[in-house]
């Protein structure tokens, strides 16, 4: 496969993650029961892709990799769960621009945990993303109510987990993206399955035909199949084409959000999304040469 089919992939994969909030507004359930269920309909799907493919866990590779795949497992429950909340508690274009602090929160504990070289240039993006986030929050406009702080923070949260979950894939050896994630996905099954009973979610989920639907399409087409594709494309295309293309995804979600939800959007909101993006983006680009320190 050449190289424009291969970016075309990726750009299929990011147009289908920036549907996710969208999405979950049709899911009327506890978001542990919305993590449980994203899990296991993935897991489905992935294990009738590889039957599909005559393929098998490779399951040396699995048990050489166990101890990571569980912590970054349970940083993945902590992610999605926080996913979902902010998704209840404030607007999708908000939740998704706090989420995708994430580049920043990487590069930080990248910094503090692998002693990853932090350059002025880095410092910079972060202190520009920061400044971005308080503008998307509104705070300095209108203030917070409760519920909208909420989900600020919940996104701000499920940024960070999924950043641990990034770092943590670093230290895996030998492992394919598709055996990562199959366990991964099995992994999270098996820790939200408790958890929501035990919290109650299961019994106040609101079961309803299109609630159902919808969650088979979020774990089957946008989790499954989806980072099937994405982990294909990814390890055949160049990082900083990644790192580009990937903004897809929430500039998407926050057109979406505005456009077909109604959410309401400031000139505050579109000028923090800009401040927030930006600054990631040039976080992630290789340096033309040696950076000085």
């Amino acid at each position: 496969m050449d190289e424009r089919n291969t970016r075309l992939q990726l750009i299929f994969t990011m147009l289908l993650f920036g549907t996710i909030g969208t999405l979950t507004r049709f899911i009327d359930m506890p978001s542990s029961v919305i993590a449980l269920g994203r899990a296991f309909f993935s897991v489905l799907t992935i294990i009738l892709v590889l039957a599909l493919r005559r393929q098998k866990p490779d399951w040396d590779d699995i048990k050489r990799n166990i101890g990571w795949l569980i912590l970054s497992s349970i940083f993945m429950c902590c992610n999605w769960v926080c996913q979902f909340e902010a998704f209840k508690y404030t607007t999708i274009a908000v939740s998704t621009l706090c989420y995708y602090m994430q580049p920043v929160f990487y590069i930080l504990a990248a910094a503090i945990v692998i002693k990853e070289k932090l350059s002025p240039r880095k410092l910079v993006c972060v202190a520009i993303a920061f400044c971005g986030m308080i503008f998307v929050s509104g705070v300095l406009q209108t203030g917070l109510h409760l519920s909208e702080l909420k989900g600020v923070l919940f996104g701000i949260a499920g940024g960070f987990f999924y950043a641990m979950v990034v770092l943590i894939n670093k230290y895996m050896k030998d492992i394919s993206p598709v055996n990562t994630t199959i366990v991964q996905m099995a992994l999270v099954s098996v820790i939200m399955l408790p958890y929501s009973a035990a919290t109650g979610g299961l019994v106040a989920a609101r079961i309803t035909t299109v609630g159902i639907i919808c969650l088979i399409v979020l774990g089957a087409l946008h989790t499954g199949i989806g980072y099937i594709i994405y982990f294909d494309a990814v390890n055949k295309l160049p990082a900083q084409t990644v790192g580009i293309l990937s903004y897809i995804d929430p500039v998407e979600a926050v057109l979406l959000s505005a456009f077909f939800l109604r959410e309401p959007m400031t000139i505050w909101t579109v000028i923090g999304a800009v401040m927030i993006l930006g600054a990631a983006a040039i976080s992630e680009r290789e340096p033309a040469g040696k950076e000085a320190v």
